[in-house]
């Protein structure tokens, strides 16, 4: 039994390694600077507009989840009971909404108008999703996401994170967060999320 555990701790640590660096609050920061600089936005313009998105969005979206788990209405920080997802989207889409009214009247960087767009749409087909059929996997929405910004922004480093894309569904399979199923619908959701936003705002190199 001892040497069971042995081997299945370590693989264990890998996993929740793997899920807290591709961490959709985490993965989407740099992201956003990135594709912000290839399409023409100096480095401090761009960290403006990333730091402003994280205040907006991702913070009172951590608080939220935080102080859910301090109270017992969520299970966990990854949220793993599906019925209690619906708090979690409603904040998002509507701190994604705000941000995006910001980003238009402030003339914002397109690109990251048109990544908060894909973002917002992504969260509404979740919602659906998780309300109706089953849990998709947030982690698989914003890695796929990211991926696919990188692909169509910046082709040789959007190829490179491709294979952490899988890697990061077996980790959160591994860690029984969610099934196969369920990492498929979160990457079909973001990727088509994306390409209908970048078609929208003519972004398509």
């Amino acid at each position: 039994m001892t040497r069971i555990n042995s081997q299945v701790e370590p693989i264990d640590r890998f996993a929740e390694a793997v899920s807290m660096v591709f961490h959709p609050f985490v993965i989407v920061i740099p992201t956003m600077v990135i594709t912000m600089i290839y399409r023409g936005s100096t480095l401090w313009v761009s960290l403006f507009w990333a730091i402003l998105s994280v205040c907006v969005v991702i913070l009172p979206t951590v608080l939220l989840i935080y102080t859910q788990v301090r109270s017992g209405h969520y299970s966990d920080p990854s949220v793993s009971i599906r019925e209690q997802r619906s708090s979690l989207y409603a904040l998002s889409g509507f701190l994604m909404a705000l941000l995006i009214g910001i980003l238009v009247l402030a003339k914002a960087p397109l690109i990251l108008t048109a990544c908060l767009v894909s973002a917002i749409l992504a969260t509404l087909i979740g919602f659906v999703i998780n309300n109706r059929f089953t849990k998709l996997s947030l982690h698989s929405v914003g890695m796929a996401g990211c991926v696919t910004v990188l692909c169509l922004t910046f082709p040789v480093l959007g190829l490179a994170f491709i294979p952490f894309a899988p890697l990061l569904g077996w980790a959160r399979i591994r860690l029984k967060h969610h099934t196969p199923l369920q990492i498929l619908i979160g990457w079909l959701v973001s990727v088509i999320s994306v390409l209908i936003a970048f078609q929208a705002f003519h972004l398509f190199p």
